[in-house]
């Protein structure tokens, strides 16, 4: 009986020790569990930034992409007016041309009269 009292005596000093060890580890366990949850917050909230800032980014380029289509119609447009001068220009040149070709001729003919007149 006496050894059967040891036995179940160093049996619960044993399982005192796994209680203490247990609780040991159920409050590590704790704390661990906070420190996960600590870190999923703080990710979830840097998740959240990046999120933010990238939507600011799509929004800009977006703002950009818009502004550089609007600047290459303009510059399409002026291209196609400054096509539209150069193309008068060069007309009003090609009359010049013709118009000082006309009046060369008619004052040949003009001192070619002169000179049949006077004769």
């Amino acid at each position: 009986m006496r050894t059967l009292n040891e036995r179940i005596s160093g049996n619960l000093e044993t399982i005192g020790r796994f209680d203490a060890e247990f609780t040991k580890l159920s409050r590590h366990h704790a704390q661990v569990r906070g420190d996960i949850l600590d870190v999923k917050a703080e990710v979830a909230q840097f998740r959240a930034d990046v999120t933010q800032r990238l939507q600011a980014l799509l929004l800009r380029m977006d703002e950009v992409e818009n502004s550089i289509d609007a600047g290459d119609s303009r510059i399409k447009d002026l291209q196609r007016e400054n096509r539209g001068q150069y193309n008068d220009i060069l007309t009003a040149i090609q009359d010049g041309l013709q118009n000082s070709i006309a009046y060369r001729e008619l004052s040949e003919r003009v001192e070619l009269l002169e000179r049949r007149s006077q004769l």
